[in-house]
């Protein structure tokens, strides 16, 4: 007897193909279906809810109605109004329990689905980050390597006296020092602050020449000794600074086809915001809007929005080709030398399209084999059917994506000639920074970053989908059923790039990352603290400490003030006036230093924006040579009926 396995077969489906014997049929989607509506019949309690209705239809519904009816008209009520109440009670509670079955099991479900997204991003985030941060060291040669490990120890608010000796002799290489500093942390977590000034007036000649050595070597680590030194550890409410500008540089990478330009700090950064936003923190940023007429603003604007949807459209298609180039590496239909890390966009379809090519002269060789009789080379026919069909399929999705880049690149173009033509005009003088609420002139908004409830259970559909695409992480089917990938790929540089892309395209149309605005408030906060997340932690855990770092973040506002003040005066040609930079000082706490400095530039300066040097690349349209070979190939070995709608559509005999 020969076993076949099939899954959600139509009834009436002909077997033909499969020769003989019984089946096992595993019509997995309709046992989901109905197990959703057991898991939502036993969660509503039915039976309970049965009991309470023919409580309420039965003796409830019969007093009242007696009751009522008698104290109302003096008389017992007549057996068809009892008849017609019972009747309504009845209906009315059966229809109200099979709604909630229906709801509990579609809405429901989904909601629980969408709640089951959250826990997995957030689990498979932490353990990412933890991943992104031992790539970027492992990069480094041995010293370099125990410096930076020493440097990511020292950061850790928790960290035990043993642990800054350990450190500290990893950075210096004296266990001298390292037992000093270790001394200097016990008294700091007793509050002992005399007894360090007394370790310092013993040992601050010796300390200070260390620090000095160490210094020249890695002036980040010397800071971090330092502050040990002094007993200052960073609270948890100040966070963590984050890397500069890295969600410009993400962006860049996407707009210039260079993923080289995202360091393992920037992709780091990446992943931390998307865990502090799904955790629920919330960025304040300061903003501008203007009343009046102010036509180079609003040029400006019109320009960082048509170059926010270029960069979006880009990385989306980006992603698809280098997707599709993963693929063909993963089923040996291209090398991964031929491919590597940095190869740009054009380069990469040539390469691609070729590897296509040579996939259909595969499969054209194989139809002529199998019509010459060789009929044990049908399922490496069927086989290579299969991929060419995969190949074709998201060389379109590419294609296509590639074909919306043109469109906003040439929009993009036209608003930079717009912007660079309005910027040799004279113009009436330089707009003025107002405070008042009243008048015309640029002032100042307060907005804050943050996922609501709907938006963070997107962002997260969006990050499974990808990450179990990817198979950067382990993952079980919905039933519980399918077993684990067994080829989960290892995290490397490119792929690592490739998900803080994914991360920025994820959270782009909620939190806008694109919108200078937005990029200046994030640059001016910090991040939060996740220096307790560790390798084994559950999700619950990993969601507990999220939503708590997010919580305690201190928010300081001064450089948000202060990075609105330079784009405001170096971009848009504001001048800041006195008044306004006492207000920026005094209810944001921004610098005098920088604002006296801003004060003091010359708003008629010239200046230019070039447009993009670098054009998207071109993406032909698929060969109808590999339809022709495709659609052949199924009919040839009889799987026809399985040849998707899109393909004969396409097919032209």
């Amino acid at each position: 007897m020969k076993w076949s396995l099939r899954t959600d077969r139509r009834a009436g489906e002909d077997d033909a193909g499969l020769s003989g014997g019984d089946d096992v049929s595993l019509d997995r989607e309709t046992n989901e279906r109905l197990e959703q509506f057991a898991r939502s019949a036993r969660r509503v309690r039915v039976s309970r809810s049965l009991l309470g209705l023919a409580w309420t239809a039965g003796p409830v519904t019969a007093i009242g109605l007696y009751g009522g009816y008698y104290i109302g008209f003096g008389q017992t009520p007549p057996t068809q109004h009892l008849i017609y109440f019972v009747s309504f009670t009845v209906l009315s509670g059966l229809i109200a329990l099979v709604a909630k079955v229906v709801y509990d099991s579609t809405w429901g479900y989904a909601g629980e689905q969408a709640e089951k997204d959250v826990e997995e991003v957030i689990d498979k985030l932490g353990d990412l980050i933890l991943s992104v941060r031992d790539l970027m060291i492992g990069s480094y040669e041995e010293e370099p390597r125990r410096r930076e490990a020493a440097v990511q120890l020292l950061q850790r608010v928790d960290l035990a006296p043993g642990g800054v000796a350990f450190a500290a002799e990893e950075l210096t290489g004296d266990a001298g020092l390292g037992q000093l500093l270790s001394e200097i942390d016990i008294f700091r977590r007793a509050g002992l602050y005399s007894r360090i000034r007394d370790v310092h007036a013993e040992h601050g000649a010796d300390f200070e020449q260390r620090i000095a050595e160490l210094h020249q070597v890695s002036p980040v680590a010397a800071t971090m000794l330092r502050q040990r030194y002094h007993g200052e550890v960073a609270h948890l409410h100040h966070g963590v600074p984050r890397t500069e500008h890295f969600v410009e540089r993400v962006l860049a990478a996407i707009e210039q086809d260079n993923l080289l330009l995202v360091t393992m700090a920037d992709v780091e950064s990446m992943l931390t915001l998307a865990f502090e936003l799904i955790s629920g923190r919330q960025i304040p940023i300061l903003v501008f809007n203007y009343r009046g007429r102010w036509r180079l603003a609003k040029a400006l604007d019109r320009m960082e929005r048509r170059r926010s949807r270029y960069r979006i459209a880009q990385a989306s298609a980006s992603n698809r080709m280098r997707a599709l180039a993963s693929w063909l590496v993963e089923i040996d239909a291209l090398s991964y030398n031929d491919v590597p890390e940095g190869l740009s966009s054009g380069a990469l379809v040539h390469r691609v399209v070729e590897a296509i090519h040579h996939m259909d002269a595969r499969l054209y060789a194989l139809v002529r084999r199998y019509r010459r009789g060789e009929e044990e080379v049908g399922q490496a026919l069927r086989e290579q059917a299969e991929a060419m069909a995969t190949a074709i399929r998201l060389y379109r999705l590419a294609h296509t994506a590639y074909e919306r880049i043109g469109r906003f690149h040439a929009d993009f173009l036209s608003s930079v000639q717009e912007w660079n033509q309005l910027l040799e005009t004279p113009h009436h003088g330089p707009e003025v920074l107002r405070i008042s609420p009243r008048g015309q002139g640029v002032r100042i908004l307060e907005k804050v970053v943050d996922l609501g409830d709907d938006e963070r259970k997107a962002v997260c559909r969006h990050l499974v989908s990808y990450l179990r695409e990817q198979k950067l992480e382990e993952h079980e089917t919905k039933a519980g059923f399918g077993r684990k990938a067994t080829e989960d790929r290892p995290l490397t540089f490119d792929s690592a790039r490739q998900l803080a892309v994914e991360v920025a395209l994820a959270l782009e149309p909620h939190v806008h990352l694109s919108y200078p605005e937005v990029q200046r408030g994030i640059d001016a906060t910090n991040a939060s603290y996740l220096g307790d997340l560790e390798p084994g932690m559950s999700a619950h855990e990993k969601r507990r400490l999220g939503q708590a770092m997010a919580q305690d973040v201190e928010e300081n506002t001064g450089r948000a003030a202060e990075q609105l003040a330079l784009a405001l005066v170096r971009h848009y040609r504001v001048r800041l006036t006195e008044t306004a930079s006492r207000f920026l000082y005094e209810t944001y706490g921004a610098r005098r230093s920088v604002l006296d400095i801003l004060m003091q530039y010359d708003t008629d300066a010239p200046a230019a924006l070039s447009p993009l040097s670098t054009r998207p690349a071109v993406v032909p349209a698929a060969d109808r040579r590999w339809y022709r070979s495709l659609v052949y190939a199924r009919r040839l070995v009889g799987e026809e009926r399985f040849t998707p709608p899109w393909l004969e559509k396409l097919y032209t005999p």
